[in-house]
């Protein structure tokens, strides 16, 4: 349906693209990853003709439909969910005024035939309203609405009353409910939890175009897509299968890149050495040239940046006793809004505790209770030497945006010299990195940088909420290696599955009714939770026939 020749494209001096191709076809599920800064939006833009001053060519099918879900800068106010999300129909809103207008129009017209006249265009009207989906696209629009995490109450809300994350929800509704030929979505996953996640996955199974996703949710891009295309060093390299095929073909594509680059050395070497053992022999004069020729024509293979590895073992100096926290009849409300009732939830020493469940059920009023950032009633009882380090988006405002890194990471009492940039190293810090000003650090640097400052001297029990938010994948894995090396206790709130996966050893969820725990990770929740439901179905098997008896 479009396809990219020879994209070459930068500004303000840096070169983004290079000859860059790539063919988008119906039905095509592609997911769209690489370094941060490296243009992925920026081609998103380009495909959806936003961007127009680039080289090479965009050919595009007569006809086909594209739209972007951009990343933020969404607001509305003055009218309920349901009215906004119902922008999309507005041609079947203006074709059931006309309907209705007619129809009130014959009802009051006594002229007989100018009355049949009306009639007949109110039934072609309400013919052509039927074949466009007149009768279904309210439902239709509340089912994804619902499917994306609003309630029936919320449907008929003022936009205004939500924050930008919700509002998000009702773009993002909008564009599926468009059904655009190419629907591009740039990092989607951000404002979603973790239900309205699962029904996006399930729902782009049967989304009839092609799909474009830029996304840091390795499990989302793994059932989501069945092609990456990894945007590095200004060009799109293309894999079969979700994130985690895409990983092991890459390195599969390093090792063979890695022999090609060993041979061009040695063949680099050997022509080296003849070139010196020749250059001033006249018989072998032309045989020297042509090799320095093509020496200085020869393509030099390069082995792209690699993850850095984990050098570092963060290891608690003072441990808990074994019982870290215990809450008892913990209650918290806003107003009249009861956020949590009758809590109780304990942690003992070396519990790794994943905390998930859709948004607005009080996680995040959970995770303050436990670090004591919030009041609440009933009981909060910290065991023996229990230390807490506490991190969480808002303290982004903590940083001082006129310090470097390295200033700031040492204003948390880490380390000095070579001990801090080792430290900030592990943190995807190295070099000329450590000398950048705050201000100027995207969200995923920043968040890191709270981690090095969190880590240099970790307490024996963190309290982690929505921690790999703005962390790309590599971002996302190092963490994850960091805290596997960590021997304290660990609570953390988080809709990434791959990460909780990683790291966690204990899952509660919260449901409207309270909180369920299960032992294990992610998959082993998945699985328990199945065998909860199907037991608890057995039960109500028999009852339900009973009642069912004259």
């Amino acid at each position: 349906m479009i396809h990219l020749r020879d994209i070459n494209f930068g500004y303000g001096g840096r070169e983004l693209m290079s000859g860059l191709c790539l063919h988008i076809k119906p039905q095509d599920r592609i997911g769209l990853v690489g370094p941060n800064g490296a243009g992925k939006t920026t081609l998103l833009r380009i495909i959806l003709g936003d961007i127009r001053d680039f080289s090479g060519t965009v050919s595009r099918r007569k006809g086909v439909t594209v739209a972007l879900l951009p990343q933020e800068g969404i607001y509305d106010s003055g009218r309920t969910v349901m009215e906004a999300a119902l922008e999309t129909f507005a041609p079947l809103l203006a074709l059931e005024r006309e309907i209705e207008d007619l129809n009130t129009a014959a009802a009051e017209e006594l002229d007989a035939a100018r009355r049949d006249e009306l009639l007949e265009r109110q039934g072609a009207a309400r013919l052509d309203f039927e074949t466009r989906g007149g009768f279904t696209f309210r439902a239709r629009t509340a089912q994804v609405l619902t499917g994306l995490g609003f309630s029936e109450a919320g449907l008929r809300r003022d936009m205004s009353t939500f924050s930008g994350g919700w509002q998000m929800r009702v773009a993002l509704a909008r564009l599926l409910l468009r059904e655009p030929d190419i629907l591009l979505l740039d990092e989607p996953t951000n404002h979603l939890d973790l239900p309205a996640l699962l029904w996006l996955e399930e729902f782009l199974q049967t989304y009839p175009g092609a799909v474009l996703i830029i996304s840091h949710d390795r499990a989302f891009l793994d059932r989501a897509v069945r092609r990456i295309a990894e945007l590095s060093q200004k060009q799109l390299a293309l894999y079969t299968g979700g994130y985690s095929d895409y990983e092991v073909e890459k390195q599969k594509r390093l090792e063979i890149l890695a022999n090609r680059i060993e041979n061009q050395e040695r063949e680099i070497r050997q022509t080296e050495r003849f070139i010196e053992r020749f250059r001033y022999k006249a018989t072998k004069a032309r045989q020297v040239q042509s090799r320095i020729k093509a020496l200085e024509k020869m393509e030099r293979l390069e082995m792209p940046d690699q993850e850095r590895t984990l050098n570092f073992s963060f290891q608690v100096q003072k441990p808990s006793g074994k019982e870290v926290i215990r809450l008892s009849g913990v209650n918290k409300s806003y107003g009249d809004n009861r956020v949590l009732r009758d809590v109780k939830l304990a942690l003992n020493r070396g519990d790794r505790m994943a905390i998930i469940g859709a948004n607005g059920l009080g996680k995040t009023t959970l995770m303050r209770v436990l670090a004591g950032r919030t009041d609440f009633t009933g009981e909060r009882k910290a065991g023996h030497n229990t230390e807490i380090g506490y991190f969480s988006q808002d303290q982004f405002e903590l940083l001082n945006p006129d310090r470097t890194v390295l200033e700031e990471a040492a204003s948390g009492g880490a380390a000095a010299g070579t001990a801090l940039r080792s430290l900030l190293g592990v943190f995807l810090f190295s070099g000329d990195d450590v000398d950048k000003p705050v201000r100027v650090l995207s969200g995923g640097e920043k968040s890191r940088l709270l981690f090095a400052r969190m880590m240099a001297s970790p307490a024996n029990f963190l309290i982690l909420d929505e921690p790999t938010n703005h962390l790309d994948p590599p971002s996302q894995a190092m963490l994850a290696r960091v805290l596997n090396s960590y021997n304290g206790t660990l609570c953390i709130v988080s809709h990434n599955r791959w990460f909780i996966n990683q790291v966690a050893n204990r899952i509660v969820e919260m449901t409207p009714e309270g909180l369920d725990e299960y032992l294990g990770d992610y998959d082993d929740f998945k699985y328990q939770k199945k065998m909860r439901e199907q037991a608890a179905q057995q039960n109500r098997g028999p009852e339900a026939d009973a009642d069912e008896l004259p």
